[in-house]
């Protein structure tokens, strides 16, 4: 069983240096702060089994929170709005869905249809209280782990499948040159080879 420690999330995340002193705080308090829950949610999810699949969810994670610094995507919402294609692709179909239902937690869950399904299954109101994804420490750990494991992204992580699991938690290559570093970073902090 592999253990997450503040170091292990500040090494995968460097050197992401943040000049600003205050984002550069928020960054250090969060990565204090994960390990406790991400050790709890990642035993009950069966992550922590092996150092591949805690490298993959990390570096996705840290690239999907910009260096574990946002548990919130940097968006006003427009474009997941229930008019464009990716809000209803996510499952948004009621006006103003798309600024309630923007990307939260570790692997940003996004959209009406994932907060209502991953609110069930953590039998939390997600719909009415979508903040909650980000200032839950761990609710964020436990929606991403969630969403990791209907996925099937322990399987891909245990082959290695860098581009499957980039494919499955962002839907194509965005960010793949910053992903792909965050994993040569996460497999460097655990000593894979």
């Amino acid at each position: 069983m592999i253990t997450i420690t503040p170091e292990l999330l500040l090494k995968v995340a460097a050197p992401l240096y943040i000049s600003n002193i205050n984002k550069r705080n928020i960054q250090q308090t969060d990565c204090y702060a994960l390990p406790f829950h991400m050790n709890h949610w990642f035993s009950v999810y069966d992550i922590n089994r092996n150092k591949l699949r805690v490298a993959h969810f990390l570096a996705q994670a840290c690239c999907e929170t910009a260096g574990f610094l946002a548990l919130r995507e940097d968006t006003d919402g427009k474009k997941y709005e229930p008019t464009t294609n990716a809000g209803r692709r996510v499952g948004n179909h009621l006006p103003g869905d798309g600024p309630k239902f923007i990307g939260r937690g570790l692997l940003h869950l996004t959209g009406r249809e994932n907060y209502e399904k991953y609110g069930k299954i953590l039998g939390e109101d997600l719909v009415n209280h979508p903040e909650t994804v980000a200032t839950n420490f761990s609710i964020a750990v436990r929606t991403a782990c969630a969403f990791w494991v209907s996925r099937g992204l322990n399987t891909k992580a245990d082959r290695d499948d860098f581009d499957g699991i980039c494919h499955l938690i962002n839907g194509g290559p965005t960010g793949r040159e910053r992903r792909r570093d965050a994993l040569k970073k996460a497999k460097k902090a655990l000593q894979i080879s």
